[in-house]
This record gives C-alpha cells, sequence and structure tokens, in this order.
C-alpha cells in the first residue's frame, strides 16, 4: 500500500482475501463431497425419499418411467453442482491470489519496519 496506507484499503482487501478464501475452501469441499458420493460411496447418494407410486392411478411402467426420470434429475443437479463449484473455483481463485498477495506485501512492509 501507500506509504501511510488507508485504513479502508486494508480492510478492504483483508475482507475480499477473507471471502474469496472462504468461497474457495467450500467449493472445493463441495466438489470433494460429489467426487465422493459418486466414486468411493455411491450408496451414501441414495435418495432420502422413496418414490411413491399408486397402483390405483399408475401403472408398473409408469411407475419405472418416474423412477428413471428422478434418477437423471439427481444426476442433472449434481452435474450442476459440480459446475458451480468449478465456476466458482476458477474466479475465485485469481481473486484470493491478487487481494492476498497486497494484503501479505503490505503486512511484511510493516513488519520489516518495526
Amino acid at each position: 500500500m501507500t506509504k501511510g496506507g488507508s485504513v479502508i484499503l486494508r480492510i478492504y482487501f483483508s475482507l475480499v482475501s477473507f471471502v474469496t478464501l472462504m468461497i474457495l475452501v467450500f467449493s472445493v469441499a463441495d466438489l470433494v463431497n460429489i467426487s465422493l458420493k459418486t466414486f468411493v460411496f455411491p450408496a451414501a447418494d441414495a435418495p432420502n425419499y422413496a418414490v411413491y407410486c399408486d397402483p390405483a392411478y399408475q401403472t408398473p411402467e409408469q411407475c419405472e418411467i418416474q423412477r428413471g426420470n428422478e434418477a437423471k434429475q439427481a444426476l442433472v443437479q449434481k452435474q450442476q453442482s459440480a459446475t458451480r463449484d468449478l465456476s466458482l473455483l476458477i474466479i475465485a481463485a485469481p481473486l484470493f491470489w491478487m487481494h492476498f498477495r497486497i494484503v501479505y506485501r503490505d503486512w511484511m512492509e510493516e513488519r520489516n519496519k518495526a
């Protein structure tokens, strides 16, 4: 920062660094969660609810179609989550790097002065 740097600028750079770091942490954690459920523990990805088919109104074929549609919807939702997490990583990583670099440089300058 400039000599006698502004407190507001320091707060801004520190807050942006913190927020982008939290975005990185949560998006990586969500990606790890998705990966573990997909590849290591596939049973953990089972739906929490049972598909209800009323035999009075639906044929067994319709019930199977409904189950297939719900499985496809779960896969689409998982892919949407992974896409969101990757985009957050791509955006937050450079922002964190740029802002934290300035905070760190300012901190090191203050430390060397003392």
